[in-house]
């Protein structure tokens, strides 16, 4: 069992790297999420000082705790919103790519918006799901809350995994997209999602590195030491987590396009390694025989 799972983290490895030069032959696809990032932290920004500026925040009084939370909702479906446009934007540009039609990030967002009406109720969706959670998580202490609300967000993250593609591809509401990613894991991968062993270290380097330049950053102004010194350390933590977190995105989308498509007869892009996919996939028992001629594929 070891070695079985020794080679799926080799093979995931290699599976890693070559989304990452996939993804490097078009650098373009990278600006996608800094541009998602921007805006996210913009929105945000816009609403706290607003909120803050504006209605003086009072716990004791119902009505402006109400404004508030229905506000950072506001927030967040529009963040989703704009996140999803910009996803889409991403992978339409990455295909675009690959199919040695190359097209400009005006162009991606102009197609995206075609699915503005999907994108809107994902966000309405993905928002509530998140919402329900968090009223379940609340109602526990201690322990349980934590595993509530890991179990919870593991759930929504599987039954999600392929709902995007599955917009792109069929322009479907949340509750088909859903559905169609479910079906598609089940089929493909067995009612117990195994995943694929995919382990970017090239990614973490940067966040790790990132968040250890911070901790020494925090430390280090703890102990009152100079400004100079210290903002330096800080600065470069958070650009170097940034731009891991950035990297992260782009390469874990870009692979469960690719993954979708492989799944449904649409090969693979130039330079990912038939061998290595399946290898990194943990496969569905009754079979493992790839049928990629007629259209179905089991793990």
């Amino acid at each position: 069992m070891s070695g079985i799972m020794f080679e799926r983290m080799k093979a995931g490895w290699r599976l890693a790297r070559q989304v990452r030069e996939s993804v490097s032959r078009n650098k373009n696809v990278l600006y996608y999420p800094l541009v998602s990032g921007i805006i996210a932290v913009a929105v945000f920004a816009f609403t706290f000082v607003s909120l803050f500026i504006s209605i003086p925040l009072n716990f004791s009084t119902s009505s402006s705790v109400a404004i508030y939370v229905l506000s950072l909702l506001a927030a967040y479906i529009i963040v989703g919103f704009v996140s999803t446009l910009i996803l889409l934007a991403m992978l339409i540009a990455y295909r675009a790519h690959n199919s040695g039609n190359p097209i400009s990030m005006r162009e991606a967002f102009g197609r995206a918006w075609a699915y503005r009406l999907q994108a809107l109720e994902w966000a309405l969706f993905y928002t509530m799901l998140v919402v329900i959670l968090r009223i379940i998580e609340s109602r526990f202490r201690g322990i349980a809350q934590i595993v509530i609300g890991a179990v919870g967000s593991i759930m929504i993250a599987i039954a999600t995994f392929f709902a995007i593609p599955s917009i792109l591809d069929n322009k479907s509401g949340p509750i088909k997209a859903v559905k169609e990613s479910v079906s598609t894991i089940k089929t493909n991968f067995g009612a117990t999602f195994g995943g694929v062993a995919y382990v970017d270290l090239y990614t973490m380097i940067f966040t790790l590195g990132g968040f250890a330049l911070l901790l020494i950053g925090i430390l280090l102004l703890a102990a009152a030491l100079p400004i100079f010194i210290v903002v330096p350390l800080i600065i470069a933590g958070i650009v170097l987590i940034a731009f891991g977190v950035v990297l992260n995105y782009t390469y874990m989308n870009v692979l469960k396009l690719v993954l979708y498509d492989y799944l449904n007869g649409k090969g693979l892009p130039e330079g990912f390694n038939e061998d290595d996919l399946k290898s990194a996939i943990k496969r569905k028992k009754s079979r493992s025989m790839f049928n990629l001629s007629s259209g179905q594929s089991e793990f």
